[in-house]
């Protein structure tokens, strides 16, 4: 397994400050289009919210799951990376994600994601969102590390 490098906090040391300076600086375009902001994290876990806005709306008012599944997939990326690092190549290999209820404005849509099981190969989670006091959304994860030596050569 490659050095316990970690993109968001030292291992067992959480500095989130630090970490969300970090998340700031590099995340992806996409991240920032869905205005995603990494809240807290600590070993195995991650909170991030998405502002509501009507960029994100369905054509009934509600956040599109489409986005609510990106939040999902992300901050769950964000609690593995406090356990693995940011140099490990990791790939979701499923996703389920539970609508539990609609979305709705005003209310910011806030994610947290918790590793359960963290294997050498396979990563096991869940992320809930809330959207005020209201659940909206559960997902499970299954994640699979890979390393350099597996990648396909040209």
């Amino acid at each position: 397994m490659p050095p316990n490098r970690t993109f968001l906090v030292e291992p067992m040391n959480a500095d989130v400050l630090a970490a969300v300076r970090r998340w700031d600086k590099e995340r992806s375009r996409f991240v920032d289009v869905l205005d995603l902001r990494l809240e807290h994290v600590e070993r195995g876990r991650a909170v991030m919210r998405m502002p509501f806005s009507e960029r994100i709306q369905n054509g009934t008012g509600a956040a599109h799951g489409g986005a609510i599944v990106s939040l999902c997939d992300t901050v769950f990326y964000c609690a593995l990376a406090s356990i693995y690092g940011e140099d490990q190549d990791t790939t979701t290999v499923s996703l389920q994600c539970n609508f539990l209820s609609p979305a709705l404005p005003p209310h910011d849509l806030v994610a947290e994601a918790s590793v359960i099981r963290s294997g050498r190969r396979i990563c096991y989670g869940e992320v809930f969102v809330r959207s005020g006091e209201r659940t909206v959304a559960h997902a499970t994860f299954n994640f699979l590390n890979s390393y350099p030596e597996e990648r396909p050569t040209a």
